[in-house]
């Protein structure tokens, strides 16, 4: 397995992970905050689309490409992580 085929199947475990972590903010939050839910994962889900288009270009990139391109998708995934971790912290404040 290439290098650049190993990164795309980490990237695409750790976009599950995300997804069911984004999924379990919905657990967590009551009637109060579900208005503010639906706002936070509305963004999160652009944020995912947008990581997903970019990990399905570097999953058809070459080699050389993909190496290049996996700055990128690391960045998408900081941008996500960060999102998902601020939403879960206002979600929580809002809750109490």
């Amino acid at each position: 397995m290439s290098k650049n085929s190993e990164y795309v199947s980490t990237m695409q475990a750790r976009m599950k992970e995300f997804d069911t972590e984004m999924t379990a903010l919905g657990v967590e939050v009551g009637d109060k905050t579900r208005v503010a839910y639906e706002e936070r994962i509305k963004d999160l889900r652009a944020t995912r689309d947008a990581a997903h288009a970019t990990l399905a270009q570097l999953q058809a990139a070459s080699e050389s490409a993909g190496t290049k391109m996996q700055a990128g998708m690391n960045a998408a995934w900081d941008t996500m992580q960060a999102g998902l971790k601020k939403a879960s912290a206002d979600l929580k404040r809002k809750a109490s």
